[in-house]
């Protein structure tokens, strides 16, 4: 997995970590190795006097955004973090681990309750751990926004608790930004349906976005020109109209984590529908099923549908030779006619004499 930080412009006094996009939990933990990647770049920048940690984040997972936090707070460099568009979720604890925070006026500001996933089915056991858990971090996020803003403790955890979306002067009057700096270029937009800000997927339907950024499409701050979408029904920019994607890797470029989203859905679907058929597989149908999964691809519910026909067919098939079986013995059991009947009893009488012999 590729890295989701970046350091650069290094030199002799000062660099840069930029961290634009989710901080992943998948590569943060797939490698085990990572966190110890990241503190070997960071003690690789040596003694360097001033880092600036550039940021347009929706945030992540919290357990990387606190070591990456720790690790900067710890650091003998002055770190002083500049939210560049977007600084959301996990990406507000890296921010207040800095010893200063700038950010652009037209940046946005957002903390939430914490979230954990979970996967399988869990017992009551399990469930109380998962919350015991989720009450834990939770605290340790409230007494880190405590720390940066000086504000009561019940008032940062009533903000964190009702998801709080801030402008940039709003999360500066709370105590979570120290100065706001010019205009940045950080447009808001509508990419059908969803909410992007600076180029960030914030993983929001559009019409779910507070009312201030939804606002902000169509007056941006600093009179800029905001990307509007043609789901928004108005116009497109020139930079937008010479985005016009037309092949499968201009879309895998444009969107990467929407392409991510459809194939994994798509290949969930597909194993399931596999794993469907092979439920339903009858002795002796494996062929058939074989090529419902994969030679003549066919839904689960289609094969069900032709497994209850050819199951149907093979009954009337066997109560056809039924009937015609009962039919046949029927003529010989019970003869019609005298010849038919001396012709069985002559068969009778060979066959008590072949016996008796």
């Amino acid at each position: 997995m590729p890295n989701f930080w970046k350091f650069r412009n290094q030199t002799q006094n000062s660099a840069e970590l930029l961290l634009y996009g989710d901080i992943s939990d998948t590569s943060w933990w797939g490698d085990e190795v990572t966190p110890q990647k990241f503190a070997d770049e960071l003690n690789a920048l040596g003694a360097v006097s001033e880092i600036s940690v550039r940021i347009n984040s929706g945030g992540g997972d919290v357990f990387a955004a606190q070591t990456i936090g720790n690790l900067l707070e710890k650091n003998q460099a002055t770190v002083t973090a500049y939210i560049d568009g977007l600084c959301a979720s996990a990406a507000t604890i890296v921010a207040c681990h800095c010893e200063k925070v700038i950010a652009a006026q037209d940046s946005i500001y957002m903390i939430h309750p914490v979230r954990i996933g979970s996967y399988g089915y869990l017992g009551a056991e399990e469930l109380r751990q998962l919350s015991e858990a989720l009450a834990a971090i939770r605290e340790t996020i409230i007494n880190l926004y405590v720390r940066k803003t000086g504000r009561d403790k019940d008032e940062v955890a009533g903000w964190m608790d009702a998801t709080s979306w801030w402008t940039s002067e709003q999360a500066r009057d709370n105590g979570f930004i120290d100065e706001l700096t010019g205009v940045e270029n950080n447009p808001v937009e509508n990419r059908n349906g969803l909410l992007f800000i600076g180029g960030v997927n914030m993983h929001l339907p559009w019409n779910e976005a507070p009312k201030f950024v939804q606002d902000s499409l169509a007056a941006p701050a600093g009179g800029r020109s905001a990307i509007i979408t043609p789901a928004t029904g108005g116009h497109q920019t020139k930079e937008e109209s010479s985005m016009e994607i037309n092949t499968v890797d201009e879309l895998r470029n444009s969107y990467p984590e929407l392409v991510r989203q459809i194939e994994e859905a798509a290949t969930n679907r597909e194993r399931q529908r596999i794993r469907d058929i092979e439920d339903m597989v009858l002795p002796g149908n494996e062929q058939a099923a074989n090529a419902a999964k994969f030679d003549q691809p066919i839904s689960a519910s289609e094969y069900a549908v032709n497994q209850a026909k050819a199951i149907k067919n093979q009954g009337n098939a066997w109560m056809d030779g039924a009937k015609k079986d009962a039919k046949d013995a029927g003529s010989v059991t019970n003869p019609a006619t005298d010849a038919e009947k001396d012709e069985f009893l002559n068969a009778l009488g060979k066959v008590g004499y072949a016996n008796k012999k």
